[in-house]
Parts: structure tokens; sequence; C-alpha cells
């Protein structure tokens, strides 16, 4: 069970699906083989992806920034 009370069960299977999407989404990558990756593999490619859109949107809001000045 979660903290809310809620069976752990389907959460964790939405959690891995929506990792799975993530990865194949920006990893060009299937669905399918998203799911042959380890639960670390996954987690490291989870870092990766979120730290490229972080860079990303830091770079974008600079550019916004600067044609404002």
């Amino acid at each position: 069970m979660t903290e809310d009370g809620k069976p752990y069960g389907p959460k964790r299977y939405r959690d891995i699906t929506k990792e799975r999407y993530y990865i194949s989404k920006y990893c060009n990558t299937s669905y399918n083989d998203a799911g042959d990756i380890t639960p670390l593999e996954r987690r490291y490619l989870l870092e990766f992806i979120t730290e490229e859109l972080e860079k990303q949107k830091a770079m974008i809001d600079k550019v916004k920034s600067d044609q404002r000045k």
C-alpha cells in the first residue's frame, strides 16, 4: 500500500510505463526495447534526460531574457 492507502502495484506499474515512454521518446528507441533495460539503467537514463531538458530550458530562458533587454 502507498502512503495514502492505495494499492502499490498499479501505481508502480503506471510509473514504470511512464518511464519507458519518456526513454523511448527522448532516446529514439522503441517502447519494447526500453522494457529490456535494467531498473538502474532506466534511472540513469531518466536522470540524463532530465539534466538535458533542464539545460535546454535554461538556455531558452536566457535567450528570452536577453531579447527583452
